[in-house]
């Protein structure tokens, strides 16, 4: 199950906090772009904007990364 979009975890994720590891590209460009994003600019605004992007990836592919999601709630 996803954590809600307001659960701490989320920012531990952008900060570069917790970080997953995964042999799939498109989770390996995610974790970069929004470590990228963060690095630029770190904003309250910003770090929001780059959970909303994560949470929302994560919930529309729920289905298609579970070890991926695993690392995140575990």
């Amino acid at each position: 199950m996803i954590p809600p979009i307001d659960h701490p975890i989320w920012v531990q994720f952008v900060t570069g906090k917790k970080t997953i590891t995964s042999s799939k590209a498109t989770i390996n460009m995610l974790v970069q772009n929004t470590k990228m994003g963060y690095e630029r600019d770190a904003s309250p605004a910003n770090t929001k904007e780059l959970i909303s992007r994560i949470h929302k990836f994560f919930t529309q592919f729920e289905s298609v990364f579970p070890g991926e999601i695993a690392q995140i709630t575990g």
